[in-house]
């Protein structure tokens, strides 16, 4: 043997075994003793909040949960709402939600309630969603529309008559009905009211409303045979050939459809006659077509 002692160190089988120095056997003592350190941090962490639940932070988290959920019915209940209100804020956050507009969105929300408050509603709440839903459907507005078929739009009846002519059936039959029958779908009412208007013109002759109205209504007698002496009785006969028409269109079977006379009392739009008209005036000579709900008796209590 030379005097040079071999180095093992230089043997390819030893150099085999070593990473950045250390041998297999040192690196895996050194990522035992890391993972320890690690376990150990955690268990550090975890005896941290374990002590701060025991302090009270359970009992502070349980009731917060039960006063946000009070429909919960078990810890799974609550285990689930509590997910989903972490990850909600979290994409709140993250930016995934935009929070101005969250803001802006319930601000507005909230006038709305309080305006429906003010304006005497009952039930605030429940009128905010029926007028959401209402829009949904594509409606205009909460409240159904109503129909003004006037001697100026094209409607005519022959003077000082209530037989409906030609044309004025076909438009009521190709566009008026299927555009009532829309509008008690889209607002869920079943009542259309049907009410005839005049002019001031005075009227003479003899009258058989009495006798025949109802009867024409039902079709028992015909619109043309009805005589009316007074632009109210006029008003009337001629709602009462509107409403027959009506009542035989099967698009309108599920509504009570209601005969009413306005007279020569009502000027366009919803004004009082103040009786100084004397002259032919078209627009006044119209049936209007309205629909609501139908509404309970009210019984007045007498007192004695």
């Amino acid at each position: 043997m030379s005097d040079q002692q071999l180095d093992l160190r230089q043997d390819k089988s030893y150099r085999r075994g070593l990473v950045l120095g250390l041998t297999m056997a040192e690196i895996m003592i050194l990522l035992l003793f890391v993972l320890l350190m690690a376990l150990a941090a955690a268990l550090q962490n975890r005896d941290a909040r374990i002590k701060v639940l025991d302090s009270g932070g359970a009992s502070q988290l349980v009731e917060e949960l039960q006063r946000a959920y009070p429909d919960a019915k078990d810890s799974n209940d609550y285990f689930k709402e509590l997910k989903r209100a972490i990850e909600a804020r979290k994409r709140v956050e993250a930016g995934a939600v935009d929070s101005k507009h969250l803001l802006e969105d319930a601000e507005v929300g909230r006038q709305v309630r309080e305006a429906a408050a003010a304006s005497g509603v009952k039930d605030p709440e429940r009128f905010v969603k029926e007028v959401v839903a209402a829009s949904s459907k594509g409606r205009k507005g909460q409240w159904p529309p109503f129909f003004s078929l006037s001697e100026a739009g094209g409607y005519f009846f022959d003077s000082g008559k209530a037989t409906l002519r030609p044309e004025f059936e076909r438009n009521l039959k190709a566009e008026v009905v299927p555009m009532l029958a829309r509008s008690v779908a889209d607002y869920d009412v079943d009542v259309v009211e049907v009410i005839g208007h005049t002019d001031e013109v005075p009227m003479s002759g003899s009258s058989n409303l009495d006798a025949a109205l109802i009867p024409a209504s039902v079709g028992r007698t015909p619109i043309g045979a009805l005589r009316s002496t007074d632009n109210a009785g006029l008003a009337m006969a001629r709602a009462v050939a509107v409403v027959h028409l009506l009542r035989a269109d099967s698009r309108l079977r599920n509504v009570a459809i209601l005969p009413l006379s306005g007279a020569q009392m009502i000027v366009p739009v919803d004004k009082v006659a103040n009786g100084t008209a004397r002259g032919d005036d078209q627009r006044r000579r119209r049936i209007e077509i309205r629909l609501r709900k139908s509404t309970q008796q009210a019984s007045p209590t007498i007192r004695k």
